[in-house]
């Protein structure tokens, strides 16, 4: 079977190539390590985690979870500091249940993940897209905003943001983080991709700072093992979590995914995921080497990008003339695809941007989406 057949979320006609994909190639995932580790769980003569889970995640999971979190953040992540999560789009939903009501208003970097935007959407919060630069979220534009309207919570992506690539710097989260705690805000940061650092290490994860302000920082196995485990993590302090861990869908259905979690277990306490995260750093840097040489032979020199230090994307400018909505619908005639830029805009924008993704194709298929895609800017740039 083709490595690009089964793809339940997106449907790519024969001979297309999607350079918007933002999901791991089915051959990156560890289907042999997962029937091992799953293997394990089952051969112990203890049924704990087939029956409801404890409200917060189970422990042993969550002592294997913070141990392996304290490696990859270089602070210590307690058990108590976290609660178990379907994964960060459950998670994102979770905190709009337990914190927003229909009409509020939610802070987001401007660009932001086009599907974190949609669940704000069916939430019907208010959605306001405060400016980022090559360094993150714009702080002096956030406490201008601050000025006239106060959102509920701040949603922001800090390392290897998606789409834009960029990292929030060490400054700027202090300063963010002392802002929140000052207004008294909810800050949620999205930190997916954090793990996946290809050249230097991004500054502390948000969580770090959770005795500082009132955050959550939400990970997830989505990127780093498989995003079918529909399993990852929120971190806060440990009252939040305690707080979080009283919600009536936990009291009711007990802890999230308690099966998959043991699962998982036994793929962190056997160092397969360490391991794992480690090719996934190779072959992405590969990839990346890639995209660089290629787009640098096939793009036109208005074409602007920065190298990515981790994460999956590259988000590239265009000049201010080009609609990549219409662009896109030209480069599908010549079977290459990616997403426009305004679909990652609150308010319409960015119409000269697209986001691109080295995650999904090997690295011969990715230079020939890439040689596709310099003709398509060729003719329309010209």
């Amino acid at each position: 079977m083709n490595d690009h057949t089964l793809l339940p979320q997106v449907n790519i006609p024969a001979n297309m190539i999607h350079l918007g994909l933002g999901q791991p190639t089915n051959s990156l995932l560890p289907l042999n390590d997962i029937k091992n580790a799953a293997a394990h769980a089952l051969s112990v003569n203890n049924p704990f985690f087939l029956a409801y889970g404890k409200e917060q995640g189970n422990i042993n999971f969550r002592e294997t979870l913070a141990q392996f979190l304290t490696g990859q953040y270089a602070y210590t992540v307690g058990p108590d500091q976290l609660l178990i999560t379907n994964g960060n789009s459950q998670a994102l939903d979770f905190i709009c249940t337990h914190f927003t009501h229909p009409g509020d208003t939610v802070f987001v970097e401007e660009p932001s993940y086009f599907l974190a935007l949609k669940i704000f959407v069916d939430r019907k919060l208010n959605i306001v897209g405060i400016p980022m630069d090559g360094y993150g979220l714009d702080i002096d534009a956030l406490k201008k905003f601050l000025n006239s309207k106060k959102p509920t919570f701040v949603y922001t992506i800090p390392a290897y943001h998606n789409p834009a690539s960029v990292t929030l710097s060490l400054q700027r989260r202090e300063e963010l983080v002392r802002i929140c705690s000052e207004n008294n805000i909810l800050l949620v940061a999205d930190e997916v991709y954090h793990c996946l650092s290809y050249t230097e290490k991004p500054p502390p994860s948000m969580g770090y700072w959770a005795d500082q302000c009132l955050l959550i920082s939400l990970g997830s196995f989505s990127k780093i093992l498989a995003p079918g485990l529909r399993l990852g993590w929120m971190q806060a302090n440990s009252k939040l979590i305690q707080k979080l861990s009283k919600a009536g869908i936990l009291e009711s259905g007990g802890g999230f995914n308690p099966f998959t979690s043991e699962i998982v277990n036994s793929v962190i306490r056997s160092g397969i995921l360490t391991t794992h995260i480690n090719r996934l750093k190779d072959v992405y840097r590969q990839r990346i080497e890639v995209f660089v040489e290629q787009s640098t032979k096939s793009f036109p020199e208005q074409v602007v990008f920065q190298y990515p230090s981790g994460g999956y994307f590259i988000w590239v400018e265009l000049p201010d003339y080009i609609d990549t909505k219409f662009l896109r619908q030209a480069a599908k005639t010549d079977n290459v695809d990616f997403l426009p830029g305004s679909f990652f805009s609150s308010k319409n924008r960015l119409k000269n941007y697209i986001r691109l993704s080295f995650a999904f194709y090997p690295k011969e298929i990715l230079r020939e989406g890439i040689k596709r895609l310099g003709n398509i800017l060729l003719k329309h740039l010209s």
